[in-house]
């Protein structure tokens, strides 16, 4: 009986071993391996984004990948809710991975930074999960960058939040970006007066986020809404988008008798007003009346941001004064954007010439001859590293002329020589490999960084 168990065991044994071999090499559909050159862009990206975290005073915050099924049911929107990956744990609770995180945020205020002072300018940086299906631009696993600025009702919060957009994409290199604008408070204004009840205007502003504005608009009629509120839409739907203070009269003329939508537009003319008045060469902010984004929580000024030859948004966000309370915390008035950082990255390396190197100043360390010159080798990369010199050692005893090779390919921008006339004469071959250029300097790191200041320059 033990030899038969035995056999058992060894049985099992090849068949996991059969099943590992059939482990497919690829990730599961929409998700993606970063390869170095790839986590180079990412982080170049990232940074940007953290440089603003610091120099507009935002707190980085991170939440769980997997959060609770009703926080993004709450309203998230019907698309998001239809999109979520969706499972149970072993106790029957209902989770998901976050399909995005302005929720979870929220939900942070609503709880462990209910108490903070106020305004609370918190950012962060996560990767998100939408069961779209996989074409340019939209991917299964994807990471945005954020900010959201809480505790402020006031216009100027609104432009804080156009301000560190723009300064994003001018923070990587992207000029030429346009910023499509637009209210939500004017819109669900317009519906509320018609009595349409809250849960038809999300579906209502799901359909028009989508561009179905025919189906958006049958919705309405089907619900009661009357011949007037049919015809505003209609009539808003027909205006050309204009940059907004091109437009903004024609749009107050058709909504004279719809006093709330026509505060929703007074408040966006400030916010517009002020952000050309600050910076007249920044984006152009073009106002499309019936511009409405999939998340159901907008309540005020919304926005996306295109840049040439994407039809895709790079980034989005809003104002959403109520989505504290809804998830059980204090009225707490805010407003935030998403920066879709694996959007920008595939539209970077695809359709522009930016290039981003990962290590600028990577020097790759070539050791010949003696055991002992590694050593040697070993301790200058050692004080080059503890000055903040990205140094990597060749570790599989290459040749001159193939190490140059490698280094080369591998992206470093200088390479140290060490072999055994080196270091008879006390000396390293700093060779520069971007203008084919060559000196002998001194092994200390003081030396080799002098030398490294002066090819730079």
């Amino acid at each position: 009986m033990h030899f038969l168990s035995e056999f058992k065991d060894i049985r099992c044994d090849i068949q996991f071993v059969r099943e590992l071999t059939e482990i497919p090499l690829e990730p599961p559909r929409g998700m993606d391996d970063l390869l170095p050159e790839d986590t180079a862009v990412m982080k170049r990206l990232i940074d940007a984004a953290h440089r603003l975290f610091k120099l507009y005073g935002y707190s980085e915050v991170d939440t769980p990948t997997v959060e609770y099924y009703e926080l993004f049911a709450a309203k998230s929107g019907a698309e998001i809710r239809e999109r979520m990956y969706v499972f149970e744990d072993v106790h029957g609770r209902k989770l998901a991975l976050r399909p995005e995180m302005t929720a979870p945020i929220a939900r942070l205020v609503a709880g462990k930074l209910s108490r903070r002072p106020m305004p609370l300018r918190l950012g962060y940086v996560a990767d998100c999960y939408r069961l779209d299906e996989p074409q340019w631009g939209r991917r299964r696993r994807f990471f945005h960058a954020g900010f959201e600025l809480f505790g402020s009702s006031s216009p100027m919060a609104d432009l804080e939040i156009l301000r560190i957009a723009t300064d994003y994409f001018t923070e990587i290199g992207l000029n030429d970006v346009h910023i499509k604008i637009g209210h939500v408070g004017l819109l669900r204004s317009v519906m509320r007066q018609g009595n349409i009840h809250e849960d038809v205007q999300d579906l209502v502003l799901s359909l028009l986020d989508r561009g179905r504005f025919d189906e958006a608009l049958n919705l309405l009629r089907s619900r009661g809404a009357s011949g007037s509120i049919l015809q505003i839409f209609n009539q808003l739907q027909d205006l050309q988008p204009k940059e907004f203070h091109l437009i903004e009269r024609e749009v107050a003329e058709l909504l004279r008798g719809f006093e709330g939508a026509l505060r929703a537009l007074a408040n966006l003319q400030e916010i517009t007003d002020s952000f050309r008045s600050l910076a007249p060469e920044r984006p152009k902010l073009i106002y499309h009346p019936v511009f409405a984004r999939g998340l159901a929580y907008y309540t005020g000024m919304i926005f996306e941001v295109y840049a040439p030859e994407s039809s895709i948004a790079l980034a989005g966000g809003g104002r959403y004064d109520q989505l504290v309370q809804l998830f059980g915390g204090r009225e707490v008035p805010a407003v935030g954007f998403a920066i879709g950082v694996s959007r920008i990255h595939q539209y970077i390396t695809t359709r522009t010439e930016l290039k981003f190197r990962g290590d600028d100043q990577l020097i790759y360390l070539i050791t010949l001859g003696e055991r002992s010159n590694v050593t040697i080798g070993a301790k200058i990369a050692t004080e080059l590293r503890r000055r903040g010199v990205p140094v990597e050692e060749d570790v599989v005893g290459r040749g001159l002329s193939e190490g140059l090779s490698y280094a080369e390919r591998r992206g470093a921008r200088f390479a140290l020589v060490l072999g055994e006339r080196e270091v008879r004469k006390g000396v390293v071959a700093l060779r520069d490999l971007v203008h084919r250029r060559q000196v002998e300097v001194g092994m200390d790191a003081d030396a080799i960084l002098n030398a490294i200041r002066e090819h730079d320059r």
